[in-house]
């Protein structure tokens, strides 16, 4: 089974059952794989080959699941690329992945010009450019790599996370039944589709069971996300922590909540990406009387690897047991498990895992050892099996579920020669997101203004990495080797 047999197999079932709606667009399951069959034969016509890779730069709409599915069965590899990156990103990723056909929307036909230039064999195209050729099946294997999905490391530069296809098909089997999913759930998906968590919750999982989409540009206006909840009868939610917060806490208007109160069918919602704070997880299910249900995942692990009960006990601050086939473990600093409650890194085992990193022998080494993938997060797992993710081993910053690594931030600025040193960390905002900030230490006799640092990084990170707030500092706390202590940094704002 491969994820292109997955749609086919879930057409063959549900033929005429709507599985896409989109800004009063339908598309039942049958004429979704249609399409994805037309359009991979036009993808092999103008050059995708087995294992080829062709990227995708689209904002949320049918078109992107269609693209995706067609690329697989042609035999290709899809590679989702971050909406929010500047063109200088996305080309390091179109390098990186050797992908040499690109599919965008619209709106990104300022960065194409940019993007040739740097990948000058790129072939570059719209949707409704794909040529429509009936054409016959790819020999294709659940064991082959269906999707790099770029994640950044610790070195700033983004790592190509390959995924095949029996990672995603048993982490999409695996959540669907954790979620209890029939052919009778609709699910809203707002979140961008180029993100993991987004793609197999709300795409692969319906797929697997049959089950509706209903599909949003964006979670913004934020009044679209209400208006379909009750419009379209919605029974699964996946949103990040950010979105949660708001919902507990925005004014909504009398009507609205009264039609909320009457007319919500939602028997469950996901809460992903980031940790879910317990004040967060309360405010919600005391105003919508909703179980809201965190998990936890990394793109490594196709992505999810526990989620909480949907019936029985859940606990706060806990992100639940892990999904069927997979193994977790705590070990502690010399690599021996760790006992129930101890902190230590988590690790993971099961189908889901990756099969590396793609051209990054070292890195890859470095998080899969004998099966088991070392997430770089320290947890604890108590006497029941609940696992608590407790704090981050490496810098990671999350803000509204989208990561960035201090690194990329920091060796831009370093470039700067008024700038001496300068460290950037995360500190939760008590919304469930995180606010990134910079702290600098000017050189000596120096003079340089927070909008010259602000200038220094527009044009080469993406907006959302840019710090909120830029702190200037005398001296750093360091460890007896020189290191920056940034958990000191951290303590001040907490």
């Amino acid at each position: 089974m491969t994820l292109g047999h997955l749609l086919s197999e879930s057409a063959r079932q549900n033929t005429r059952r709507t599985f896409i709606k989109f800004e009063g667009r339908k598309l039942s399951y049958s004429e979704t794989d249609h399409l994805v069959s037309l359009c991979a034969g036009g993808l092999r016509a103008i050059g995708l080959q087995a294992q080829g890779r062709a990227a995708i730069l689209m904002e949320n709409c049918p078109d992107y699941i269609i693209t995706y599915f067609a690329i697989l069965r042609a035999g290709g590899i899809s590679v989702p690329v971050n909406t929010f990156l500047t063109p200088d990103e996305i080309s390091y990723i179109l390098r990186d992945s050797g992908s040499r056909i690109l599919i965008y929307s619209d709106c990104f036909s300022s960065h194409i010009e940019k993007l040739k230039r740097s990948v000058p064999d790129l072939t570059a195209l719209k949707f409704n450019e794909i040529p429509r050729e009936e054409n016959g099946p790819s020999l294709i294997f659940d064991s082959d790599v269906a999707v790099f999905l770029y994640t950044s490391g610790t070195t700033g530069f983004p790592k190509g996370a390959m995924l095949t296809h029996a990672n995603l098909l048993s982490n999409a089997e695996a959540s669907a039944e954790a979620l209890q999913v029939s052919r009778r759930d609709r699910f809203l998906l707002f979140l961008p589709l180029f993100h993991s968590f987004a793609f197999t919750a709300c795409v692969l999982v319906p797929v697997y069971s049959g089950a509706s989409i209903i599909l949003l540009k964006s979670v913004k206006p934020f009044s679209n996300v209400i208006k379909s909840i009750i419009r379209h009868r919605i029974t699964l939610f996946a949103g990040v922590p950010t979105i949660y917060n708001i919902l507990a806490n925005k004014r909504i208007p009398l009507l609205m909540r009264l039609l909320l109160k009457l007319l919500v069918h939602i028997r469950a919602c996901i809460s992903g990406a980031a940790a879910l704070p317990a004040d967060t997880l309360r405010a919600f299910e005391t105003r919508f009387r909703v179980p809201l249900i965190e998990g936890y995942g990394l793109t490594e692990a196709s992505p999810v690897v526990a989620v909480n009960p949907l019936k029985g006990k859940r606990k706060p601050s806990s992100v639940g047991f892990p999904v069927q086939g997979v193994e977790a473990a705590i070990i502690d600093e010399d690599g021996s498990k760790a006992p129930a409650g101890v902190v230590g890194e988590l690790i993971v085992k099961g189908p889901n895992i990756m099969k590396g990193y793609f051209n990054k022998e070292e890195e890859t080494w470095s998080v899969l050892r004998e099966g088991w993938l070392y997430t770089g997060d320290m947890a604890k797992i108590d006497e029941e099996g609940y696992i608590y993710i407790v704090d981050r081993k490496k810098d990671l910053i999350i803000v509204d579920g989208m990561n960035i690594y201090p690194r990329e931030v920091e060796d831009i600025i370093m470039m700067l020669p008024s700038v001496e040193e300068c460290a950037m960390v995360g500190v939760p905002d008590g919304k469930g997101s995180e606010t990134p900030l910079l702290y600098i230490k000017k050189k000596e006799d120096a003079v340089v203004e927070e909008r010259e640092i602000r200038d220094s990084l527009k044009g080469h990170i993406a907006p959302f990495k840019i710090p909120r707030k830029i702190i200037f500092i005398d001296e750093f706390p360091k460890t007896a080797t020189g290191k920056i202590k940034k958990t000191e940094l951290r303590k001040q704002h907490v």
